[in-house]
């Protein structure tokens, strides 16, 4: 089933679990239709997904991508909320294939998702530096919804800037509470960062309260060739001292 609810007069919000039936995408057509005929706009989507939904048949596939190109260029933003891996991979793909912008939020972030997609404009993002630090350490604090410019702008230049000196770099990232997301471009960035930096960096500091974010790079440390040790937001000063070593 999927239950619908309009939270805000330009955002429908849908709650898909369990079997998906043709019915139900026919309902989320009619909602989002109806309210284009009685406000005079389209609204944006907020997806809250609990468990893994799936289709209750081939015809209830079909209806989903019916629904999903007849609606794409008309939404805007698409907010998908929830914990299920497979939504943190599904906007930067999703982005090159619709109209909308589609972003994924964590399950606590999901006061984040419904003020994103509420907006005319998203929360602008940002790296800063932080500074005190050896020559060889990368610090940076990060915020709000990160661009791909941010990228262009702040990192990309001061790594490359740092390597003219340092034959290996340290990295101490700062995420702090107000982050929310990457932009499917800078997604795609960040994985060229690391791959084109892959030896670069000999120690990883990440000072993080989110949840999730503690928990993706505690799966993906064993891959890692840096040393990458993660502290609480509160442990800032002692991460500082790890990453001088």
């Amino acid at each position: 089933m999927i239950g619908i609810d309009f939270p805000f007069d330009n955002v429908v919000a849908l709650t898909p679990e369990g079997a998906l039936t043709e019915e139900d995408f026919d309902r989320v057509a009619q909602a989002i239709d109806g309210r284009i005929n009685e406000r005079d706009l389209v609204p944006n989507i907020l997806v809250h997904v609990r468990g893994i939904p799936h289709w209750a048949s081939l015809s209830a596939m079909s209806r989903h991508f019916h629904l999903v190109k007849e609606h794409q260029r008309l939404v805007k933003k698409v907010a998908m909320v929830g914990d299920v891996g497979l939504l943190g991979v599904l906007p930067p793909l999703l982005d090159h294939f619709v109209g909308a912008k589609v972003r994924h939020f964590p399950e606590e972030k999901i006061a984040a998702a419904r003020e994103w997609v509420q907006a005319d404009e998203d929360h602008p993002g940002r790296f800063e530096t932080i500074e005190g630090l050896p020559g060889d350490v990368v610090a940076l604090k990060v915020s709000g919804i990160v661009t791909s410019q941010d990228y262009r702008d702040m990192l990309v230049p001061l790594v490359d800037e740092k390597l003219k000196t340092h034959a290996r770099l340290k990295f101490l990232v700062v995420v702090d509470d107000d982050f929310i997301s990457y932009s499917p471009e800078a997604a795609w960035d960040d994985a060229r960062f690391g791959f084109s930096h892959w030896a670069d960096f000999g120690r990883i500091a990440l000072v993080t309260d989110i949840g999730w974010i503690r928990t993706a790079a505690r799966l993906f440390a064993p891959l890692m060739p840096a040393e990458l040790h993660i502290f609480a937001r509160d442990e800032l000063e002692h991460a500082k001292a790890w990453i001088k070593r």
